[in-house]
């Protein structure tokens, strides 16, 4: 008999639920890698609020006789990281310099995420490029049991997931004590989090920014915006009310951003037929709402000084 997810048991069933997908969609493998080798697909998204900024994956790693994981090396400069999330969703390490590193988890069982920053989605060589980055990552384990999961009962972790998800939206910037190692996180509200954004960085390493937009999203919006301080990039992101991507024109990026004679940058949010052929146009559905990443950020931007303006709607 399926085991009802509880408040208890949520942030397990979550956690097992995206490991035991990780694994099916590496062939069915333990320790193998499931590489995204486009942006991420409208019909391809494992997890809520992904992004189309970097190509990424994940491989779920038996770490029970020791394990141990490889970076490449870029010599572009462009943002590579590895992260490793247990099987209760706290960070175990996050990884930047090549070469390879060991994994100490506490569980037996994690998932690591490679990500490497894509330039331009639009770009096919760039995308090429990227992927073979990708490729490269590696991971060795000295154990290699398939990872199985409890039997949850979804249905009931899909209504707590629901319900967490309206609670999430509340918050704006997210709290730094979402994601973290053990014993620095906040264990009251980290539950948002792996419902609205599983697999997020802790906040050292990106800061979430979000945004619900007005409801109506038959008209369109307006609203400038300065670039936040950070070391490595940032991204917007669109998302429908189910917090997927809903459409292909849903990202915005450094390099595919025009921006303003003082440094700034004008976002439009709406079809063709109302704003027309504007630079800096994203496409919305109903229940619209962004996540706005800062990669590496700066400390005025951990300290939450950057903010991000209401949308005006666009008139005629």
């Amino acid at each position: 008999m399926a085991i009802t997810v509880t408040p208890e048991t949520y942030i397990r069933a979550e956690v097992e639920g995206r490991f035991a997908l990780f694994q099916q969609r590496a062939g069915g493998k333990i320790n193998e890698f499931y590489l995204i080798s486009r942006p991420v697909p409208t019909d391809e998204q494992p997890v809520v609020r992904m992004n189309r900024d970097t190509l990424y994956g994940g491989g779920v790693i038996d770490t029970a006789e020791g394990a141990r994981v490889y970076v490449p090396e870029v010599a572009d400069g462009r943002y590579v990281s590895l992260m490793v999330i247990d099987h209760d969703h706290y960070t175990v390490d996050v990884f930047h310099e090549p070469g390879w590193h060991d994994i100490d988890s506490p569980t037996r069982y994690c998932v690591a995420v490679p990500r490497v920053e894509l330039h331009d989605m639009r770009d096919e060589d760039e995308i090429a490029h990227v992927l073979e980055v990708l490729h490269q990552f590696k991971i060795e384990a000295k154990s290699a049991e398939n990872f199985v999961p409890a039997d949850w009962d979804y249905d009931s972790m899909f209504a707590l997931r629901a319900q967490y998800e309206q609670q999430f939206r509340t918050y704006t910037q997210y709290p730094s004590g979402w994601m973290g190692r053990r014993g620095e996180v906040d264990e009251a509200t980290r539950h948002l989090a792996v419902a609205g954004a599983w697999g997020l960085f802790p906040e050292q390493e990106a800061v979430y920014i979000n945004y619900t937009g007005p409801v109506d999203a038959s008209k369109a919006y307006v609203a400038t915006y300065s670039v936040p301080p950070c070391d490595a990039f940032w991204s917007i992101a669109v998302y429908g009310d189910d917090a997927f991507f809903h459409v292909d024109n849903a990202t915005l990026s450094p390099e595919t951003t025009q921006y303003n004679d003082d440094g700034t940058f004008t976002v439009y949010f709406g079809s063709t037929d109302i704003v027309g052929d504007k630079p800096n146009r994203l496409d919305i559905t109903e229940g619209w709402n962004f996540l706005f990443r800062v990669y590496q950020p700066a400390a005025s931007v951990l300290a939450r000084e950057y903010t991000l303006p209401d949308v005006a709607e666009v008139t005629a």
